[in-house]
């Protein structure tokens, strides 16, 4: 594990394997250690993952935290790399952040995927998620972490990397992303992603896969993937199917 300085940011990536690069972006409050098991994807591709701003342990800021900014983040991340071109890997609202890359920056994206993805939040279970994830963090920041880790850590070590991060995270810049997520919309520009894009939802998250039907009539390479008896913590819980996935979809459609 590195802290790398991006744009007068020390940002906390690791950063392993080589081959066709992936850069994966978790959801607010998170952090990289959301995607421990994506590490093993490194003995085919070079797979990054950061702490995006104010998250874990990379730096905060003053500033406001929106959709733009971390786009910005990543962008500036990427030219720190060298990095001309990438897989960009969203989950969940960090799929948000890897839409609004994708069409900002075409040039610098070679395939999307988003595990759990939306162009907004429309439905009325996932504004009511958004809702209660925010008040809760102005309530009680260590409660709405714990809800976190327990849905996601299946393990007593999975947990504890995941508390580790939610713990350090600045509550400001962690309620901003929410906030920005919650109010961004990219459904009108979803014809414009020429690249191929991969699509993962759960089997049992109806409320989310409501957003299948956006992505099969807008997308003009798009993959839809369902992972059979999951909930939405694919990339931790069903880290075999969704990796393999991955592979799959990058053996077939990434050069």
């Amino acid at each position: 594990m590195d802290t790398l300085s991006v744009h007068h940011r020390q940002l906390s990536i690791i950063d392993q394997g080589e081959g066709t690069p992936i850069l994966f972006l978790h959801p607010p409050g998170l952090g990289k250690s959301v995607f421990y098991y994506q590490k093993a994807l490194s003995s085919s591709y070079r797979v990054i993952f950061y702490d995006m701003c104010g998250h874990g342990e990379s730096e905060g800021t003053e500033e406001p935290v929106t959709i733009e900014s971390l786009a910005e983040e990543l962008l500036h991340l990427m030219d720190t790399l060298s990095l001309e071109k990438a897989v960009i890997c969203g989950y969940s609202a960090g799929g948000t952040v890897a839409q609004h890359f994708a069409l900002t920056y075409p040039e610098r994206t070679k395939a999307l995927i988003l595990s759990g993805g939306f162009p907004h939040v429309c439905t009325p279970m996932l504004k009511a998620e958004f809702l209660a994830g925010m008040k809760l963090l102005k309530l009680s920041p260590d409660l709405l972490g714990k809800i976190l880790v327990t849905s996601h850590g299946i393990q007593q070590e999975d947990r504890n990397r995941l508390w580790k991060t939610v713990s350090s995270t600045n509550q400001r810049n962690w309620y901003e992303f929410y906030e920005a997520s919650y109010h961004y919309s990219c459904c009108e520009r979803l014809p414009e992603m020429d690249y191929p894009v991969l699509v993962i939802y759960g089997q049992f998250v109806k409320h989310i896969r409501r957003y299948q039907r956006d992505y099969e009539t807008s997308l003009k390479n798009g993959k839809i993937a369902i992972v059979r008896n999951a909930f939405h913590e694919v990339p931790i819980r069903q880290w075999r199917a969704f990796n393999q996935l991955v592979d799959t979809f990058m053996s077939s459609n990434v050069d």
